[in-house]
């Protein structure tokens, strides 16, 4: 009988984001305020890479309905 492996190998998933201005997917992680900005540690705004556009991080309940509204209009596609 072998052990089970308790290991966890892979990492948790990336929290992707779509920017509103260039519709560009990227990993929001390390994507925030300015270091600079005396406001970083509360801010939640995320900067794309692409285009430099600053904008508002969805957390809860939008997140959420914008995900599953966009689940299923996937599906009826």
């Amino acid at each position: 009988m072998q052990a089970a492996n308790l290991e966890r190998t892979s990492e948790p998933p990336a929290r992707q984001e779509i920017c509103p201005l260039c519709g560009y997917s990227f990993d929001a992680d390390g994507q925030g305020c300015r270091p600079a900005c005396p406001l970083a540690p509360m801010c939640h705004l995320i900067c794309c890479p692409r285009c430099l556009y600053s904008f508002p991080q969805e957390k809860g309940l939008a997140a959420a309905l914008r995900r599953w509204l966009g689940r299923r209009k996937a599906e009826e596609n």
